[in-house]
Formats: C-alpha cells, sequence, structure tokens
C-alpha cells in the first residue's frame, strides 16, 4: 500500500500522533501542535497528560508562544473574563 503525504495525513490519529511527538520533542509548541493535530488547546493539553508529558516547561519563547495562542483562541482578548 503506497500512501502519498496528504493521504499520510488524513489516515485517523495520524496528525495527532505526529503532533504529540513533535510536541514531546519541543519541536512544536502547544499553540502550534494543537492546531497541527486539529484539536483545541484543552483537548490537546488532555490529550498529552493523559500520556505522561508535561504542558508546562519549555523556554521563555514558548511559553510566551503558548500564552499567545492561548489568548488567539480566547477570542484575542488577554483580560480574564469574569463569571456572571
Amino acid at each position: 500500500m503506497h500512501l502519498d503525504d496528504d493521504s499520510l495525513l488524513a489516515e485517523p490519529g495520524i496528525r495527532r500522533a505526529f503532533a504529540t511527538a513533535l510536541y514531546r520533542d519541543r519541536s512544536l509548541s502547544l499553540g502550534q501542535a494543537a492546531r497541527f493535530s486539529e484539536l483545541s488547546i484543552a483537548e490537546f493539553i488532555r490529550h498529552v497528560s493523559r500520556l505522561g508529558i508535561p504542558v508546562v516547561g519549555g523556554t521563555s519563547d514558548t511559553v510566551r508562544e503558548d500564552a499567545e495562542a492561548i489568548i488567539e483562541w480566547r477570542g484575542g482578548s488577554s483580560q480574564p473574563t469574569r463569571a456572571r
């Protein structure tokens, strides 16, 4: 069986597996890995946490990238939302 790149990435679980491995090896930030895996940041955090992969850590640059991705995910506001 031959799979080209597009077919391979369309296989169930492949994008998530690649994103997980690249995140674990710190080749992708949290936000990048979540986007690549087509999961929300919260879903990706739960996914890697279940696998025992730490979510907090990295350099100040990766922490900043992750914070920016979370702000973007929340709709661009860096202010905490208040419960109503």
